[in-house]
């Protein structure tokens, strides 16, 4: 059992009261952590069998599990058929209903949100579920630290929406765009009061000192992105931590600041119904009549290299209701009705860094002295919601079969056709080989391979 600082439980006896604030330390110190997943609805709307039995969550799409299973050695996992993730961040999905009515109130142009501290991909992985329900929408996750940037750029890949753009920049950045947003989530960097359970290091690491310098850069975050959100936006501010310097009193700075308001705040704690680790949540509503101000990136001067160049050849893998681009090598699609505000969010000449955006779907190799071009599927393809089941040939693999793969083997597949061959895992695409009848090249990109025995 584990011995929590003294100025926490002290500080938390301030927030809860002797009596709540002994359940919780309790919890905190004498129990496991918890586990929770996300189904993704982009690959599959039914709870996988081995979730079956997990208690419902915050989100209609979530699971809180018994205990914590291998998920390296799942499979659907690598597919991203599932998220695992904080149930008491789930709560997330409460802003649907709230985002639902401000499509209603300005239907035209992109409806645009912005997770700002993205990593590793939860709540932009949860945000694009909720925006296939929001016409005309998409998403920017970004994560300014270039290491954690990558991570997340694999598992936003994994979950295979499209209407996405994937930035590595500071959110100063990002003022360049003007009240550009209609949605804003700060996920601030905390002191993982919250994470207590999960990681004892965060214990050894806590101090008063480290919560006020952690307030202090979640108000000069705030600081830096608010002038993006448009009149009447919303912002969610929510942190992984329980003290009021992290979380009210910098809910009450911001609404006092930038004259928001407050729509709702709370916290949830381990023991809590339905709940996980520490968790906090607020939305705010910025003032001034929504629909009326705002603008779009622009189309700037471009980036060097020169705008992409609509690929007008058709490639059968490819789902209607997509533009595709050629974008040097690569033929990236784009989902039709946002096409034009991504491409100009992304080569507009804005000061982002962008790591990727829509979802590149074919390599472009160049026929020999100037013969036809080759057109390769891209691995990114066959994750994405892009990719059109049946335009290639699919064949289910045994769990052995599907892990041989992840750890970049070679599976046999007799009778299989030659060419590309998607492989599928529980109906779910996993793979992607070439096969040359006596062989296979197995495409996976090595960054994803399974390291574990």
């Amino acid at each position: 059992m584990q011995t929590l600082p003294e100025e926490f439980v002290r500080q938390l006896t301030i927030s809860l009261g002797p009596e709540r604030v002994g359940e919780v330390v309790s919890f905190i110190t004498g129990s496991p952590a918890s586990t929770a997943v996300r189904v993704n609805p982009f690959k599959t709307e039914a709870v996988p069998p081995q979730f079956a039995s997990g208690k419902e969550t915050y989100s209609r799409w979530g699971r809180l599990l018994p205990e914590r299973p291998d998920f390296a050695l799942d499979p659907l996992f690598h597919a991203g058929a599932y998220y695992v993730q904080d149930a008491s961040s789930m709560y997330l999905e409460s802003i649907l209903p709230l985002m639902t009515r401000m499509r209603e109130e300005r239907p035209e142009g992109p409806f645009t949100v912005l997770d700002l501290c993205a990593a590793p991909g939860g709540k932009s992985t949860h945000l694009l579920s909720m925006l296939r329900e929001i016409p005309g929408s998409f998403l920017v996750s970004n994560e300014v630290i270039r290491s954690r940037a990558s991570v997340l750029y694999e598992n936003i890949s994994k979950w295979g929406a499209a209407n996405v753009v994937v930035t590595n920049s500071d959110p100063s950045d990002f003022q360049s765009l003007g009240e550009y947003f209609d949605v804003i989530v700060v996920d601030a960097p905390c002191s993982g009061e919250g994470m207590f359970r999960k990681d004892p290091e965060a214990v050894a690491q806590w101090s008063m000192d480290n919560v006020r310098l952690c307030a202090a850069r979640q108000r000069r975050i705030l600081s830096d992105i608010l002038p993006c959100l448009r009149p009447g936006g919303l912002l969610v501010y929510s942190t992984c931590t329980f003290n009021p310097v992290e979380d009210e009193d910098n809910v009450a700075w911001t609404a006092s600041q930038y004259g928001m308001e407050v729509l709702e705040q709370r916290h949830f704690y381990p023991g809590d119904p339905g709940a996980g680790e520490g968790f906090f949540f607020s939305s705010l509503r910025k003032g001034g009549t929504y629909g009326v101000s705002g603008r779009s990136a622009g189309k700037g001067r471009g980036r060097s290299g020169g705008a992409p160049l609509r690929f007008k050849e058709d490639v059968p893998w490819v789902n209607e209701g997509f533009h595709l681009f050629r974008c040097g090598s690569l033929i990236k699609a784009f989902p039709a009705a946002v096409t034009v505000p991504m491409l100009e969010l992304t080569e507009g000449g804005a000061r982002l860094r962008v790591l990727a955006s829509g979802t590149a779907v074919a390599g472009v190799k160049d026929g020999r002295s100037g013969g036809k071009q080759v057109i390769v599927p891209q691995f990114s393809l066959i994750q994405s919601e892009v990719y059109r089941r049946g335009s290639l040939p699919e064949v289910e693999v045994s769990l052995d079969a599907a892990l041989e793969y992840l750890r970049r083997g070679l599976p046999a597949l007799p009778g299989a056709p030659a060419g590309y061959v998607v492989l599928t895992y529980g109906g779910v695409p996993s793979g992607l080989v070439k096969n040359l009848g006596n062989r296979c090249n197995n495409l996976l990109p090595p960054s994803l391979r399974l390291r574990i025995s």
